[in-house]
């Protein structure tokens, strides 16, 4: 009898929670708006400027070259190494991403061709990013919870030893 009182209990317990699954922001919506979009949405990141241009001595190519400056958000200045980092690690084919120290913007260009591929590698970027800061958050907070246990422990043991 304690063995089906602990089985429906337990059962009870899982069902008590709200949150059954966690799941990720869709990535559906993301997949509908520009690469331009996507970076004007992005907190992180302020949009300087975009242009597009295509080849009018060459119009047998028919291609549209796409550049967008940007620049990191001043209220995440202090991820502007993790950005640099980040950009120094690597490219996919068709996407150029540089960061000019001068203006101290980043630059993104890619061929009209290529937005599948530059969509796909700045929401990728941005996540890692995202990622980064989350990572960095919990771990703050896990320390800051050791620094007080610590003081506590030091705290008993003040009073242990008095």
């Amino acid at each position: 009898m304690s063995v089906t009182a602990n089985i429906s209990s337990e059962i009870q317990v899982e069902k008590s929670f709200t949150f059954q699954n966690i799941s990720k922001r869709s990535d559906a919506i993301l997949n509908d708006l520009s690469v331009l979009e996507i970076l004007e949405m992005c907190q992180m990141l302020n949009v300087v400027e975009s242009t597009n241009f295509n080849f009018p001595n060459f119009p047998e190519t028919n291609k549209t070259f796409h550049a967008i400056y940007f620049k990191i958000n001043p209220s995440f200045s202090s991820l502007k190494g993790l950005f640099k980092g980040m950009v120094s690690l690597g490219k996919p084919l068709g996407v150029i991403v540089e960061y000019i120290s001068e203006l101290e913007q980043f630059t993104l260009k890619y061929y009209e061709s290529d937005k599948n591929i530059a969509k796909s590698y700045i929401n990728k970027f941005i996540e890692n990013i995202e990622d980064e800061i989350r990572f960095k958050s919990v771990l703050n907070t896990i320390i800051e919870n050791q620094r007080k246990i610590k003081s506590e422990e030091s705290l008993l043991l003040q009073k242990l030893f008095a």
